[in-house]
């Protein structure tokens, strides 16, 4: 599966932030007010994110003990090493979606969110009281697109040492 496109993050990030921005405008020159997100989209957001992070947790631990088992019979190949219990790989490839469909949302929220903010920065009267929520919702939308990438990172395969990439010369035959 191919990794998250950081391409395709700012380009939604880009799209978004022109939304927001276009959207505030278009309330203000017809006279409605411009959208605050409420405070309880941050917590929701920051919420997935906790979410996303925990549910990649045993997939990490069985990475860092399959490494520590492969160190130990590295130093002593005759010891008796313990591998450790496999994660299921369709778990897996469910937490490795759920942290590209994070990555596409978190972008989406943060990009609408710094459109908005744009259009309340430069008005002439900052209400500085409609301004906080959408801050803490563009942070939020920032934790969860950072935690999408950790997750990511977590669920790649290690590299393969006969790949494509290793010379014919190089391979031992068995």
């Amino acid at each position: 599966m191919k990794p998250i496109s950081i391409i395709g993050v700012a380009v939604w990030l880009a799209l978004a932030t022109a939304a927001g921005y276009g959207y505030s405008v278009w309330a203000i020159n017809t006279g409605r007010v411009v959208p605050i997100s409420g405070a309880t989209l941050a917590i929701s957001v920051i919420v997935v994110a906790v979410i996303l992070i925990s549910l990649a947790i045993p997939i990490w631990r069985y990475k860092r003990n399959l490494k520590k088992a492969t160190l130990a019979l590295e130093q002593n190949p005759t010891a008796k090493a313990n591998k450790p219990m496999p994660v299921d790989p369709f778990y897996a490839v469910r937490v490795l979606l759920l942290a590209k469909a994070g990555a596409v949302t978190a972008s989406i929220l943060g990009g609408w969110h710094i459109g908005v903010l744009i259009k309340q920065y430069t008005a002439p009267v900052v209400v500085e009281s409609s301004t906080g929520t959408n801050i803490a919702a563009g942070i939020a939308s920032l934790v969860l697109l950072a935690v999408s990438f950790i997750v990511e990172w977590i669920c790649r395969l290690p590299s393969d040492p006969n790949g494509p990439g290793v010379k014919k010369d190089s391979v031992v035959a068995a």
